[in-house]
């Protein structure tokens, strides 16, 4: 029963170098005992696989790592130059995953996401239960530090999101991070 699906997609470069974010959190949610799935996905048949396999109920936090922009985020096909370019604007992010990710929580740990993932609001107000996102460019190491203290806190059942975010935010600089909830439900779950 997994609880957190990682959907990871690195660049050319993070592949040569031999860094995975996703690897890393992977672990750590493990040492927790939080059961947690990981896709390394680099083109969208892929990324649609993994959407449909977050959809499970078992599923209620979906965290993507990657490259990514206010408008949208990259997948590592741009760098093996397929007929796909690899960029999934929030309206393609749409097509593909609605209503896949309706009651779950989406983490971004994508540079600046979170200046402009709202966009997925606009297309079904009910899209997701919240969204946490970067809004400066991250590196993996402030990612992978801010995403794990998240993932720790939301093992308590007598925290929130909010007071979650707030932690990542005093780890790697005040407004770093940002919760943007749904208006039409956006209660979050404890996990593990």
């Amino acid at each position: 029963m997994v609880e957190v699906v990682i959907i990871e997609s690195r660049s050319a470069s993070d592949i040569f170098d031999g860094r995975s974010e996703g690897e890393s959190l992977q672990h750590v949610l493990k040492l927790e005992n939080v059961r947690a799935k990981l896709f390394n996905v680099c083109n969208r048949k892929q990324l649609q696989k993994a959407l449909d396999y977050a959809a499970k109920d078992s599923v209620t936090y979906v965290h993507f790592s990657g490259h990514g922009s206010d408008d949208g985020f990259t997948l590592t096909s741009y760098d093996f130059g397929d007929e796909d370019d690899g960029f999934v604007s929030w309206q393609d992010f749409d097509d593909m995953a609605w209503p896949k990710l309706k009651g779950k929580c989406l983490c971004f740990s994508s540079c600046n996401i979170g200046k402009g993932v709202e966009a997925v609001f606009d297309f079904h107000k009910s899209f997701c239960n919240a969204i946490v996102a970067p809004t400066r460019e991250i590196t993996w190491g402030e990612g992978l530090v801010a995403f794990s203290a998240f993932y720790y806190r939301a093992l308590e059942e007598d925290t929130s999101t909010k007071r979650d975010v707030s932690v990542m935010n005093h780890i790697v600089g005040a407004g770093t991070f940002k919760l943007i909830a749904a208006n039409h439900r956006n209660a979050t779950f404890a996990i593990g």
